[in-house]
């Protein structure tokens, strides 16, 4: 059974795909602050899958990845597919912007998912086998006013997939991105009040946001054998957006 390690895994779209793949991997649940919804999750997986884990690492942490990478090689040999989901947000103007906020979601958003690649890339080589999913967004493309700082973290993991996609394919390792566009989260609903939220409604083509499922059902397709051919691609979810 091939394991999966999804960062940031404890609510939202990581705790969506976990349980999307729970049937058939091995899962290990990543968490930083949210302990309580981590071992929730962890207990209602463990109702159908024995073979997952919980680890509480800072994935922005070259230390902490390492440290978590052991003890999920300890419990199930290797890494096989990496989800680099963790992700923070943060609104505001350019000029407003602290520059230790800055580096806190560089850090998080787009430094995370160096570190944690090149934590799991020498075994997936070792392997000739490995698949590695980059969660970005509509924004990484396009921007967006007043999330310079989250665009500018998202469109670095759009490059950073596309580069690392062409360097890892002869080892047999796939690298892909996926992009959403709005997606019903806790940080969706952190960012926006309740009328600002039906007001972006508005702007979508289905006139809808996006449910966590939605983005997990595309993950478990990429992971799957049945896109051994899709590499290097930044794949756009969001309801005729744009």
């Amino acid at each position: 059974m091939k394991t999966v390690l999804i960062t940031g895994s404890s609510r939202g779209i990581g705790a969506a795909i976990a349980r999307r793949l729970n049937d058939n991997y091995n899962i290990i649940i990543n968490y930083k602050n949210s302990k309580d919804k981590a071992f929730e999750l962890l207990y209602e997986l463990r109702e159908t899958n024995t073979n997952v884990i919980a680890i509480k690492a800072d994935v922005s942490n070259e230390d902490d990845v390492n440290m978590m990478f052991d003890v999920g090689e300890k419990n199930f040999g290797h890494v096989d597919i990496l989800i680099n989901n963790a992700g923070i947000s943060h609104f505001s103007l350019i000029q407003d912007i602290e520059f230790e906020t800055w580096k806190d979601v560089i850090n998080t958003n787009l430094n995370s998912v160096f570190l944690n690649s090149k934590r799991a890339i020498p075994n997936m080589i070792k392997n000739q086998y490995g698949v590695i999913i980059n969660m970005s967004s509509i924004w990484g493309d396009f921007g967006a006013s007043m999330e310079a700082l989250y665009s500018t973290s998202k469109g670095g993991i759009n490059t950073f997939t596309k580069a690392l996609a062409k360097e890892l394919a002869p080892s047999g390792i796939r690298v892909n991105a996926i992009a959403p566009g709005m997606v019903e989260t806790d940080m969706m609903r952190n960012d926006f009040t309740d009328d600002e939220i039906e007001e972006l409604k508005k702007e979508v083509s289905s006139n809808r946001f996006a449910r966590p499922e939605e983005i997990a059902g595309l993950v478990k397709y990429l992971i799957s054998d049945e896109a051994s051919y899709i590499t290097g691609d930044i794949i756009h979810i969001n309801g005729g957006f744009y």
